[in-house]
């Protein structure tokens, strides 16, 4: 596998074209006649598409979907970008503006859907690749769509530099989502079925395509489809022993919890063998100091110079007697996010820990709160209420009942509370509120052109055919 990663990264560097709105390979070094020729060209290929969503994913992850919307104060001297982010005075400089790297890893799976199909290899083996295409392409298009909303479309590899095949005019959000779903349906076509010898949690697999595409629809508010993805999810779960929301017996102790909760964190050994993998994972990217770098979640949250901060908003959400409470935030009175990701006794800075661990981008307690949110959605609200409870259960607090909630609505403000509880540093915060309409009221943006965030400078400067988003300047 090192080998291979080694061998994308060459291949990365070699066809990178230096721009920075949108970053291609160009036509002489890839084309159908000089590159694709066999199974391992479309293997280095693929490895190669995941580097670039690791990237993206380095800063993106915490930028786009965590930092907004109350729970982090900043640090302006060590995290300028990122406190104007928490402070939602995000110019069209902020690093978090571009785009680049997504838009890299949509060309490179736009190169093996399209060569792809016309290299000679086992058919199992040519349709899980395109299937984890498919469904790469089409998270990255989510990403876009949710901090940008409009933006270029690209469905064919640009593989010759030029104006006219780099710059585009934006592609509304709503046709963007169109082909969103289209994409994770075909990768649903083509996945294959998962099996000990083949399953591996950081590349996509028919549970990440429906991971994906219950988010999606949840976006879209398409509520009764996000139910009838969930019963693929229960299903699969039923059928195989891969994956299971992490539960503890009665009367647990907090020790018990914590010694649970961090192992689905923690950065796994990979010499470990298929079943001692933590199940609660579905989907999660890998970092390694050496091969694709770090992820700045250190930075970000440990150090005594972090970045960000938690609030007292946030930690106020927190229930006497919730186990997440102390299997997360480091004593004493500066709370930092020490705990749930990094191992006991971690220390950070000069000669501390790497952030080289994992980012887990779905795992099936998301899923289960999505699914009660798409139950209270649907007027279904003693089945949202049991699904609710299943996460607070295990967090050590008393069960609700339906009779507590006297509206859809009300319901889905507390399966709210609950993600932004179980899934606090994991990315998914900000498009929680925006999604559930508490951006205002609970994020505190009241501005809805302030939802999405700027197009850069740099991506303006070099394409006449983009326009800023509404609220946003070119500083």
């Amino acid at each position: 596998m090192r080998n291979l990663i080694r061998t994308a990264l060459c291949l990365g560097m070699m066809v990178t074209v230096m721009s920075c709105n949108l970053d291609f390979s160009p036509k002489s070094s890839l084309d159908g006649n000089s590159y694709w020729k066999s199974e391992s060209d479309v293997a280095s290929s693929v490895t190669s598409m995941y580097y670039s969503l690791s990237k993206a994913m380095s800063k993106g992850y915490y930028d786009w979907g965590e930092l907004r919307g109350g729970n982090w104060t900043g640090n302006q001297p060590n995290g300028p970008d990122q406190y104007d982010i928490i402070t939602d005075n995000i110019k069209s400089t902020n690093s978090a503006a571009k785009w680049t790297e997504l838009y890299q890893t949509i060309n490179r799976a736009n190169l093996i859907i399209t060569y792809g199909p016309d290299v000679s290899m086992m058919s199992s083996v040519k349709s899980g690749y395109l299937s984890e295409s498919y469904a790469v392409r089409a998270l990255a298009y989510f990403y876009i769509v949710r901090v940008w909303g409009d933006a270029p479309l690209f469905l064919e590899p640009v593989e010759e530099y030029s104006a006219r095949n780099v710059f585009k005019e934006r592609t509304s959000a709503t046709k963007i989502l169109g082909q969103i779903i289209s994409d994770l349906e075909m990768a649903e076509m083509y996945a294959q079925p998962v099996s000990n010898g083949t399953f591996s949690r950081s590349r996509i697999n028919i549970m990440s395509v429906y991971a994906i595409m219950a988010d999606v629809y949840a976006w879209m508010h398409e509520y009764d489809k996000v139910i009838g993805v969930m019963d693929k999810v229960n299903s699969l779960i039923k059928s195989k022993s891969y994956w299971q929301l992490m539960t503890l017996s009665s009367g647990a102790s907090q020790s018990t919890f914590s010694t649970q909760w961090r192992a689905i964190f923690s950065k796994f050994d990979r010499t470990q063998t298929f079943d001692k993998l933590n199940k609660e994972r579905i989907f999660y990217i890998s970092y390694d100091e050496l091969e694709n770098g770090t992820n700045g979640n250190t930075s970000y949250f440990c150090t005594g110079v972090a970045k960000a901060m938690p609030s007292d908003q946030l930690l106020s959400l927190y229930e006497p007697g919730d186990y997440r409470y102390a299997a997360t935030y480091s004593s004493g009175s500066t709370k930092r996010l020490t705990l749930k990701f990094w191992p006991d006794n971690a220390t950070f800075g000069s000669g501390g820990v790497v952030s080289d661990g994992d980012l887990i981008l779905y795992r099936v307690s998301d899923l289960v709160l999505l699914h009660a949110e798409a139950l209270a959605a649907t007027g279904q609200l003693e089945n949202a209420v049991a699904q609710l409870n299943r996460i607070r259960v295990r967090a050590g607090l008393p069960e609700y009942s339906a009779l507590q909630f006297m509206t859809p609505e009300e319901l889905i403000s507390a399966v709210l509370k609950e993600r932004t509880i179980e899934l606090i540093g994991e990315g998914k915060y900000w498009f929680d509120l925006v999604r559930t309409g508490h951006a205002g009221d609970v994020g505190g943006i009241e501005d809805v052109n302030k939802y999405l965030f700027p197009i850069s400078k740099t991506h303006l400067d070099e394409n006449d055919k983009l326009t800023q988003n509404p609220g946003y300047g070119t500083e």
